[in-house]
């Protein structure tokens, strides 16, 4: 079964396994008094901010619904990578766009060890704020 994936991290479609991803922007403006009286505001940066949760996420990507990248990457990205290069589809079929962004948090904590399967289930939070 092929499922289209709408987030990439650095190259690897990442698991949709229990997956919500919620996008912010902070906007940076400067308010300039002009000498009319009138006020003027300049736009500076506008950065993007990629907050995702996972639940239940196993860390064997054979046990996710869609054998993508899981926690194990996850991990990895959020203790050894400074930037992360983040493609998401914003609208329905109009390609992924990029964004270079750092790891601001990483949390996870464990659900279920299946013994059986050596598979462990965790709950996953990355937030990742564009450069």
């Amino acid at each position: 079964m092929d499922t289209n994936s709408l987030f990439k991290i650095n190259g690897t479609f990442i698991t949709e396994h229990g997956r919500k991803l919620s996008i912010s922007e902070s906007i940076a403006a400067n308010d300039v008094d002009l000498a009319s009286g009138h006020r003027r505001r300049f736009f500076t940066t506008n950065k993007k901010s990629f907050q995702i949760n996972w639940s239940y996420l196993p860390d064997k990507v054979d046990k996710s619904v869609d054998s993508k990248a899981g926690r194990t990457f996850l991990f990895n990205l959020a203790n050894t990578s400074s930037t992360a290069s983040v493609q998401v589809e914003l609208e329905p079929n109009a390609g992924l766009t990029e964004y270079i962004c750092y790891v601001d948090s990483y949390s996870e904590s464990v659900i279920r060890r299946d013994l059986k399967t050596g598979c462990t289930y965790y709950d996953v939070s990355l937030t990742l704020k564009e450069r």
